[in-house]
C-alpha cells in the first residue's frame, strides 16, 4: 500500500524558463482567457477615449483601491466626473435590506447620511434613458457573481448614476459615462460581497458566543443530573438491601407479610435495574452529544475559518470505535446487518495517534451511519443474501515518504459497487452517488467533512470499489516508537 510522492520539477536553467507559450492556453474552467485579453484590447481600440477619459478611468481605479469602504467609494465616483469634466452626477444605490433604490451620494451635496437616504421612484433598467434633465446609466455588478451570491435580490442591477444637466454631454463622454457606469458597478459589487462578508463574520462570531452561552455551558448541568441521579440509583440499592434483611427476619414468623414484600422487593429490583439500564443509555448519549457539540462548535474553528485541531493520545478502540458501535449495533441489528470486526494484527498499546478525538470520532460516525443507509443486500459464496459492514487496520509502510508510516483504516459494505469516476468524486462537498440520488438520502456532506478532517491531520481518504461493495478507507500518519 506505500506510495511514493512526486517530486516538484525545478528548471535547472534560463531556458526552461523561455520556452514558447502554448497556442491556446486555457484555465480549469475551459475559458479562454487570452482570448478575452485579445477582445479587450481591440475593444479599447475602438473606443479611442481621450487622454482624459483614460486618467479618469486611471484616478477612479487608483482610488478606489486605495479607499476599501463603501461611502469613500459613493464620494470617488461623483468626485471623478465633477473634477475632470465639471460634470455634476448622483449616485443611487439598492439597499440590500429594504431593496429599496436610495441617492447615497451626490457632487452638489456630498455624502448622505445613513439616516436621512429616502426611497426613489427613479426606473430600475438594464440600459441608459433620460429624464427631463439627466441622464441615468445603470450600475451593473457582475453577472457571475450575482448568480452565485444573490444578496440583493434584484439580480446584477445595483444601481444607477445619475449625470445632472445632459445637455453638457455629448456622444463621446455619453459613452464614456456609460463604460465609467460599469466601473462603479464592478467595484462597488465588490466591496458590497466584502461588507457582507464582514457582516456574516460578525454574526457568526455573535453566534458561537450565544452557542458558547445559551448551549454548550447550559448542557454542563446534565452532568450535575446524571450525577444525581446515579446516586438516587445507589440509594435504592441501599433501600433494596435493607429491604431484603427485614424479609429474612420476619419471614419465620409472618410468611403471609412476607409473601408480599417479597412481591414488592421483586418490584423495585425490576424497575431499579430499569431505571440503571435508562441511565446508561442516557449516560452515553450524553458523552456522545457533548464531544460533538464541544469539538463542531469550538469557538476556535469560527475565529480561524477552518477546524482547529486540539491533538492528544488516543485508543481508537476503547475510546471512539467501541462507544460508537455499542450506539449502533441495535440499530445495525434491526436493518439485518452484520459486523465483522478485525483489529487484530498490532496491538493497541503499540500503535499511538496523537488526533483530534472529537472530529475523529465524528469521522467514524460519518462512516457507521453511511453503513447503515447504504449497504445492500447481496449474494454470500454459498448463494445466501447477506448484509454486511466489516472494517479493519493496519499498518501502512513509508505511505507518507521514507520512515513516515500510516495507519489505515477500512471500512466495507455490500452492495452495489461504484464507478471509478463515482468513486474518486465521493469526497468532494455535496456529491451524491446515483444510487443514493435515486433514494433520497444523505446530503453530499458527510464524506467531504470526512476528507477535511483527515486531511487537516495530514492524512488521505479513498474508496476502492470492490466486486460485492465497496471499501472505504483513510490513512493517518503515524510515528513508529524508537526502541
Amino acid at each position: 500500500m506505500a506510495e511514493s510522492l512526486p517530486k516538484a520539477r525545478v528548471p535547472s536553467s534560463p531556458v526552461a524558463l523561455s520556452m514558447p507559450r502554448p497556442a491556446n492556453p486555457v484555465d480549469d474552467t475551459g475559458f479562454d482567457l487570452f482570448r478575452r485579453v485579445r477582445e479587450k484590447k481591440e475593444s479599447y481600440r475602438r473606443y479611442n477615449f481621450e487622454r482624459l477619459q483614460e486618467e479618469a478611468f486611471a484616478t477612479f481605479f487608483d482610488l478606489a483601491q486605495e479607499y476599501t469602504t463603501l461611502d469613500n467609494l459613493y464620494q470617488i465616483a461623483v468626485a471623478v466626473p465633477r473634477e475632470f469634466f465639471e460634470i455634476e452626477s448622483a449616485l443611487y444605490v439598492v439597499n440590500p435590506r429594504g431593496a429599496r433604490l436610495e441617492m447615497v451620494c451626490s457632487s452638489l451635496v456630498g455624502l448622505i447620511p445613513e439616516k436621512e437616504r429616502h426611497h426613489h421612484n427613479l426606473q430600475l433598467v438594464d440600459h441608459p434613458y433620460e429624464t427631463e434633465e439627466s441622464l441615468i446609466f445603470p450600475v451593473r455588478g457582475n453577472k457571475v457573481s450575482a448568480k452565485m451570491e444573490p444578496f440583493l435580490g434584484r439580480g446584477y442591477i445595483l444601481g444607477l448614476f445619475e449625470v445632472i444637466s445632459k445637455h453638457r454631454v455629448d456622444v463621446k463622454k455619453h459613452f464614456f459615462l456609460e463604460k465609467f457606469s460599469n466601473r462603479i458597478g464592478y467595484n462597488l459589487h465588490q466591496k458590497l460581497l466584502f461588507q457582507q462578508n464582514i457582516d456574516h463574520i460578525k454574526f457568526i462570531n455573535q453566534l458561537v458566543a450565544d452557542i458558547e452561552h445559551n448551549v454548550i455551558s447550559p448542557n454542563l448541568y446534565y452532568k450535575l443530573y446524571l450525577i444525581r441521579l446515579k446516586k438516587s440509583l445507589n440509594n435504592y440499592e441501599h433501600i433494596h438491601e435493607q429491604l431484603m434483611e427485614l424479609v429474612m427476619r420476619i419471614q419465620s414468623q409472618h410468611p403471609e407479610l412476607t409473601g408480599e414484600l417479597c412481591e414488592i422487593l421483586q418490584s423495585l429490583v425490576e424497575n431499579n435495574h430499569m431505571l440503571s439500564e435508562e441511565w446508561k443509555a442516557l449516560s452515553k448519549h450524553y458523552e456522545h452529544t457533548s464531544l460533538f457539540l464541544e469539538t463542531l462548535l469550538r469557538r476556535d474553528h469560527f475565529e480561524k475559518g477552518t477546524y482547529v485541531l486540539r491533538k492528544q493520545p488516543c485508543n481508537f478502540r476503547t475510546e471512539i470505535i467501541e462507544p460508537l458501535l455499542e450506539r449502533y449495533l441495535p440499530l445495525l441489528e434491526k436493518h439485518r446487518i452484520v459486523v465483522d470486526s478485525h483489529l487484530a494484527g498490532v496491538p493497541d498499546e503499540q500503535i499511538t495517534l496523537f488526533v483530534d478525538k472529537g472530529l475523529i470520532s465524528q469521522v467514524f460516525d460519518n462512516f457507521l451511519s453511511n453503513a447503515l443507509k447504504y449497504t445492500e443486500q447481496v449474494l454470500d459464496h454459498l448463494g445466501h443474501p447477506v448484509k454486511i459492514i466489516s472494517f479493519n487496520r493496519e499498518i501502512v509502510r513509508n505511505f507518507f515518504g521514507e520512515g513516515l508510516h500510516g495507519v489505515r483504516f477500512n471500512f466495507f459494505t455490500t452492495g452495489r459497487p461504484l464507478s471509478a469516476e463515482e468513486a474518486e468524486k465521493l469526497y468532494s462537498e455535496g456529491y451524491r452517488a446515483p444510487t443514493s440520488a435515486d433514494k433520497g438520502r444523505g446530503s453530499g456532506h458527510g464524506l467531504h467533512f470526512v476528507r477535511n478532517v483527515v486531511e487537516i491531520h495530514g492524512g488521505r481518504v479513498g474508496c476502492e470499489p470492490q466486486q460485492s461493495g465497496n471499501l472505504f478507507y483513510f490513512i493517518l500518519p503515524w510515528q513508529e516508537p524508537k526502541t
